[in-house]
């Protein structure tokens, strides 16, 4: 439902009429209702729906009364154009005297109503996912945590007196932890998503490293070889993205290499921007399922595997700091996984 009022309706009869009938060709059927005031507004606007102020030459204490009112949710009240005046204010639609039409503002009116539901819309979206972000890993876990308990305690009493059926344990051990793990990376998604943090000058030699011995156990366990750049830039983002993005690939051409992985770590300087670059000598991505690689759970048809939200979680991340992410065949055989990001300074390669 859409309430429009106008304030203080105009004294040019003229100016009323084209008002109304740009409101009407915007959006027929729903009438202009003329107010004083902000104030007035405030106590006739209804609870629900959306309402769209046009404020006459308004003043600025009546343009910041406008832009401070918020609903229940602690969302903007409403969508406003201003309509001549000298008034400018950031996130409203102001439209000199000279360029008032109504086939132009109607554009106005609609175009504004719009980007103020969107806004609102997405607005609601992003604290669903907060609200996911933060719950999501305290309420599951805790139950979780129950569960992983109580196969401790029946694998030592397993163990204990019938060692032969101690086995029947595991999947429980293995089903749990791969919940919580994926508890883990769906809160650190969403709350990356909804709690951007600002970027800063970060090198990424000691961040590859980090990144290194996060998956020690893995190259030790697969027989892995890494070998990285000795020189790395020095970039702008976010340390604890970069150590996840790059603990992500390298876990991934790890665990995907084939026996006894040859993995390769650098960098390439692209002018405009850095590309980083994880190579494997495996037998590569086939091109048919290339292009899902980057989507979320998009293995979860797939038996026995991962869920798939390494490359997407990847992704989110490095959206986040302003670059991208793909994948090509490496050269030679194999797969190389990369993300750029800009280059914002002139930065010289620092020493590893």
């Amino acid at each position: 439902m859409l309430t429009i009022y106008l304030l203080p309706s105009p004294h040019d009869s003229a100016t009323l009429r084209m008002i109304t009938e740009a409101a009407a060709r915007a959006f027929p059927g729903v009438p202009v209702q003329s107010l004083a005031n902000v104030d007035e507004a405030l106590l006739r606007a209804p609870r629900h729906g959306t309402v769209l102020l046009v404020l006459m030459e308004p003043n600025m204490a009546e343009v910041k009364m406008a832009v401070e009112a918020v609903n229940a949710e602690g969302l903007p009240r409403w969508a406003f154009v201003i309509l001549g005046g000298e008034v400018q204010q950031g996130g409203s639609e102001v439209v000199p005297q000279e360029e008032w039409a109504a086939p132009l503002l109607r554009h106005v009116f609609r175009a504004t109503v719009d980007q103020y539901e969107l806004a609102r819309e997405n607005a609601r979206f992003r604290g669903d996912l907060h609200t996911v972000g933060r719950r999501i890993s305290h309420d599951l876990r805790t139950p979780l945590s129950g569960i992983f308990t109580t196969a401790e305690l029946l694998n030592e009493i397993l163990t204990e007196h019938s060692p032969e059926d101690a086995g029947l344990v595991t999947p429980l051990y293995d089903s749990t932890q791969a919940v919580l793990k994926l508890i883990d990376r769906v809160s650190f998604l969403a709350k990356a998503t909804v709690e951007p943090k600002p970027k800063e000058p970060v090198a990424m030699g000691p961040v590859v490293w980090a990144a290194r011995q996060s998956v020690e156990r893995l190259l030790m366990k697969k027989g892995a070889q890494l070998t990285e750049m000795e020189d790395w830039p020095l970039v702008h983002g976010v340390t604890s993205w970069l150590e996840v993005v790059w603990a992500n690939l390298l876990g991934n051409a790890v665990m995907h290499g084939g026996a006894s992985p040859r993995v390769v770590a650098g960098w390439t300087d692209l002018g405009t921007e850095y590309q980083f670059w994880v190579r494997d000598d495996g037998s590569g991505i086939p091109e048919a399922r290339r292009a899902a690689l980057f989507q979320p759970f998009h293995r979860l048809h797939q038996s026995n595997s991962s869920h798939g939200l390494g490359l997407s979680i990847v992704q989110r991340l490095v959206d986040l700091q302003g670059g991208g992410c793909g994948y090509e065949a490496a050269p030679g055989g194999g797969a190389s996984f990369f993300f750029t990001l800009p280059r914002e300074s002139d930065s010289a390669a620092v020493p590893a």
